[in-house]
Formats: C-alpha cells, structure tokens, sequence
C-alpha cells in the first residue's frame, strides 16, 4: 500500500522493516554469495535468488504495492567503504533495465554496454515505480547519507545540468536511517549523496518495482 507522504514528498522513510537477525541473514549470503565485499552488484537478485528470498517479506511487498500487478523489476546492492569512497551529484533515476535495443515511440537515450541494456521511458512509467533502500548499516550525515529535495519528483525529468542549486537555494533532506529500516523513493525525486567522513561502510539493497507493462517487443531485463 502506497502511504500518502510518499506520493507528496517523493520519498518516506520506514523504521524497522527488518529485524537484526534478518539483516544478519541477508549479510550471511552476500557473503556466500560473494558480493559482500563489492562495492556495487548489478541484477543482484539473478546472481542469488536465495538473497531475493530473504529480502521479499511481506512488509516490504505491502510498502511497494503499485497495483495488483506490481513486481520487483531492477535490483542492486551498493557499498561505500571507508577507502573506496566517492559523490554523486544531483540527479533523478531515469532509466530501467530491459533485455534488448528496440525503435519505440517514447522510449529514448538507449544505452548498450556488453550484456546490459537500458533506456529512458515515459515519465508515465516511472511515476509507476517505487524504489525501496534496504539499509544493512547505520546511515547518517558522517556516511554517505543520501539528501533529497522533497516535492521535487512533481517536476517531471529535470535537466539538472541547467540548474543552478546555489541561486535556487533548495531545500534538502538528508534521510538518516538504522540498520533494518527502508528508504522509498520515487524516481524523479532529485538525490544525491557526499563523501563519507568515518570508517563505517554504508551497505544498501536498492530495488525497483513497477506495474508498467513494457511494449510487447521489449521485457524487464530481471523478470
């Protein structure tokens, strides 16, 4: 079920979706699955279905819940450890993961690297999305947190490249969060995220659902 604050403000933290031993199952089988100690996994979830076991609980289904026919649709496991450390700047999420290039009206900035292709769709797709942040560590100003400016997802796609933050003086957020809480998120909310300051890693299951249904000549790359 989608809560009112996350249509409004583009994001809504949600504390203790996952229990300590949850969370420490889940960290048992990146390790197993070894990707651990990766500082990103892409498809995380078709690297170990075991991992997507843990986390889809029914909580979280009920957080994400588009429609009757919403289904998890991307998924990747980010770590920022104390010495490989690096910013993102101001950006929206634009673009899904499907499983081959195809002319279609609407959909555009086709990107193709080896085995991974992604596109940009309509905005009306990714209002139907919903992403989730599964935190398997504290989070805070010290590490990476990630800030937000809230209501800007009502913008539609934002050429943050002609934008001029200090002038516009927006207000962000910075979205501070416990090992076992959820993070969701709506794609077009503006985000971005420093450097940490500290030797904590800040470990992140990000997944993507949607009840878009793609045109029939293309299909989401994880389903």
């Amino acid at each position: 079920m989608i809560v009112n604050e996350l249509e409004e403000q583009g994001y809504q933290i949600i504390k203790d979706v996952y229990s300590k031993e949850e969370i420490a199952r889940i960290k048992d089988q990146l390790d197993i699955d070894e990707v651990g100690n990766s500082f990103g996994v892409r498809e995380l979830f078709m690297k170990s279905p075991e991992l997507k076991r843990l986390v889809f609980k029914d909580e979280l289904r009920n957080l994400t819940r588009v429609s009757s026919k919403t289904k998890a649709v991307r998924s990747l496991y980010f770590d920022k450890p104390p010495r490989q450390n690096w910013i993102v700047n101001w950006h929206q999420d634009l673009t899904i993961n499907v499983d081959r290039r195809a002319e279609i009206e609407g959909y555009k900035n086709w990107r193709v690297q080896e085995d991974r292709v992604t596109v940009q769709p309509p905005v009306d797709c990714l209002n139907r999305m919903i992403t989730a942040r599964i935190h398997l560590d504290d989070c805070d100003l010290t590490n990476g947190a990630l800030r937000v400016v809230p209501r800007s997802h009502c913008e539609g796609v934002i050429d943050v490249k002609k934008l001029n933050f200090e002038e516009l003086n927006l207000q962000e957020e910075i979205c501070e969060l416990k090992v076992g809480d959820v993070l969701l998120m709506k794609p077009l909310i503006l985000h971005r995220s420093k450097r940490s300051s500290n030797e904590k890693r800040r470990r992140v299951i990000h997944v993507e659902f949607s009840d878009w249904e793609l045109p029939s000549i293309i299909r989401w790359k994880e389903l």
